[in-house]
């Protein structure tokens, strides 16, 4: 079915199959295929193991894709990441079946990029420019159908821009400085939160901060983490990663001395946890943002 006409029906559910070539598959992002899909409303994918890679734009429409612990609900303009090599479960809104543009994938980095977008945790992302990100989709599918020279290659390219897009878009929205203390937040806590903003380049301790809001360790503990949802440390150390965000895509300091002011001990650990958080290090994230 040529791509002008795929819109004249309903529901259609075409798929471009692909094998890729060994070069691809050592040096490249290969893909396995693609697809566009306009859904019914009963269309639901609920596997317990298959592989690869996938990407899925939603054109039109929504859906539902499964977490961990809940569901998401995907909508236009938006995406979802899957792990194919697990377990995977996602289906169409009944009411507003959605319309979806897909790759399914593999390549030595994939993975990397599955783990820096967080994709276990929340599969669902959005790009800064979705016309754009359609536009690749689209480019994806005519490619395999039309199959010129160079399409491997065309191909990982196109890929590597969506996943640049969703990498970029999630790190703007990482780099904006978390809110002041929440209002509803106990008074003690709305304390704890301003005296770690205003002495995070120290090396500050869970004492220190119980002592300056009046209330033993073990209580304040116990506090801090039923309000905010993290332990003190696991509070300071985000703050710090923020702060550190923001200098590395804003200055042209070293990563040590980023470290330093950002009260880390040492710039090994500041490396260590950042690729933890990030999924990259310091380096490869100022590469993406300047």
């Amino acid at each position: 079915m040529e791509l002008t006409n795929v819109t004249e029906n309903r529901y259609f559910y075409e798929t471009i199959t692909h094998s890729p070539s060994e070069t691809a598959k050592n040096c490249l992002f290969f893909v396995q295929d693609v697809g566009w899909f306009a859904c019914s409303p009963t269309y639901a994918v609920n596997r317990s193991f298959f592989y690869a890679y996938q990407l899925k734009y939603v054109v039109r429409g929504a859906g539902y894709v499964m977490g961990q612990d809940r569901s998401y609900k995907v909508r236009a303009n938006e995406l979802f990441f899957l792990d194919l090599n697990g377990p995977h479960h996602y289906y169409a809104d009944p009411d507003d079946p959605w319309e979806l543009l897909w790759v399914r994938f593999g390549g030595n980095q994939a993975a990397d990029y599955f783990a820096m977008l967080g994709a276990a945790e929340q599969s669902v992302s959005q790009a800064r420019n979705s016309q754009a990100v359609c536009a690749m989709f689209r480019e994806l599918y005519e490619l395999f159908q039309m199959r010129p020279v160079g399409m491997e290659v065309a191909a990982s390219a196109l890929i590597t821009r969506i996943l640049a897009e969703m990498v970029i878009s999630k790190m703007e929205r990482d780099t904006v400085l978390s809110p002041h203390a929440d209002a509803d937040y106990p008074g003690e806590v709305r304390d704890a939160i301003r005296y770690i903003e205003n002495y995070y380049q120290s090396p500050v301790k869970l004492e220190e901060i119980a002592d300056a809001v009046h209330l033993s360790r073990y209580y304040f503990s116990r506090m801090f983490k039923r309000s905010t949802g993290y332990s003190v440390l696991e509070y300071i150390n985000k703050y710090r990663l923020t702060r550190s965000k923001q200098l590395l895509a804003s200055s042209k300091l070293s990563t040590g001395e980023i470290a330093q002011l950002t009260g880390f001990c040492s710039q090994s650990y500041f490396t260590k946890l950042f690729k933890t958080h990030e999924g990259m290090t310091p380096r490869d994230y100022r590469k993406y943002v300047r």
